[in-house]
C-alpha cells in the first residue's frame, strides 16, 4: 500500500500513521527489542482497537515492514548516483534519521528484525545496481555478488557509525568506504 496514494481513505492513512508512530516510540524507548513488543501494547500507544489493527496487519511484523518502507521510500528519493557513491551522506538526507539510528541500536540484537533490514537493504541494492546497468554502467562482476559484497560492507560500517555516535562526518565515512573497496567496481571503463 502506498501510504501517501490520495485514493486511499483518509481513516485508513490516518490508523496506519497511528499505527506506526506508536511502533516507533515503542521502539525507540531504551532496551526496548522489537520481538517484546506485543499487539496491544502498539494499539493501547495509538489509541487503535485491536480488531482495527487486525484488519489492516496480519501482525506487528507487518507493520514493521510497513514502517521501513516508509522509511525506505524516502531514501530512494535521495536520488541513484548519490545513493550508491556517496551512502552515508545520503542517509543523512533523509527526515527522521535519529528516530531510525534509536530504532536500529535498541534492535541491533533482535534477529528477525535484522534479517528484515538486511534484505531490504539487499533489495534496495539490487534495484539500484540494476538500473545503474541499464543505465550503461557495466560492471565485472555479477550484480548478485556485488549486492552481497556492497550491502554486508556498508551494514557493518553503517552499524559501526551508528553504535558512535555518527563522530565522523558522513563525507569522510564514504570517502572511507570508497577507500576500501576497488574503485574500478563502479567504472565502466572496464
Amino acid at each position: 500500500m502506498n501510504f501517501n496514494d490520495k485514493k486511499v481513505d483518509l481513516r485508513v492513512r490516518r490508523t496506519y500513521k497511528l499505527l506506526w508512530e506508536a511502533l516507533e516510540e515503542l521502539l525507540s524507548q531504551p532496551g526496548q527489542e522489537f520481538n517484546s513488543i506485543t499487539v496491544n501494547q502498539i494499539c493501547d500507544k495509538a489509541m487503535v482497537h485491536r480488531t482495527t489493527f487486525y484488519k489492516h496487519f496480519e501482525d506487528k511484523y507487518d507493520l514493521l515492514y510497513f514502517g521501513i518502507e516508509q522509511f525506505n521510500e524516502k531514501y530512494v528519493k535521495v536520488g541513484l548516483e548519490e545513493r550508491v557513491l556517496k551512502p552515508f551522506q545520503s542517509f543523512e538526507m533523509v527526515p527522521n534519521l535519529e528516530l531510525f539510528d534509536n530504532i536500529i541500536q535498541s534492535n541491533k540484537n533482535d534477529e528477525i528484525f535484522n534479517n528484515y533490514m538486511n534484505y531490504r537493504n539487499k533489495e534496495t541494492l539490487k534495484y539500484d545496481f540494476l538500473e545503474l546497468n541499464n543505465r550503461g554502467e557495466n560492471f565485472s562482476v555479477p550484480i548478485e555478488i556485488i549486492v552481497e559484497f556492497y550491502s554486508g560492507a556498508l551494514s557493518s560500517l553503517s552499524a559501526w557509525w551508528i553504535q558512535n555516535g555518527r563522530k565522523v562526518p558522513a563525507k569522510q565515512m564514504d570517502q572511507y568506504f570508497h577507500e576500501m573497496i576497488n574503485k574500478e567496481f563502479f567504472s565502466s571503463s572496464k
